[in-house]
């Protein structure tokens, strides 16, 4: 990746489902490396097959 397109956010690391809570969590690294060119969708998508 080159240093103009270089940006930081967050990136999904694992979905995984909280038996306690009952729901589907997501582990984040805050800070990623990422592309300043993609773009990412504006809206979570649904994943139903994880509830």
């Amino acid at each position: 990746m080159c240093e103009d397109h270089a940006r930081f956010g967050p990136y999904l690391l694992q979905v995984s489902r909280s038996v306690s809570r009952d729901r589907a969590e997501a582990l984040v690294v805050e800070d990623a490396v990422q592309c300043g060119t993609c773009r990412p969708r504006p809206q979570p998508v649904a994943m139903p097959e994880l509830d």
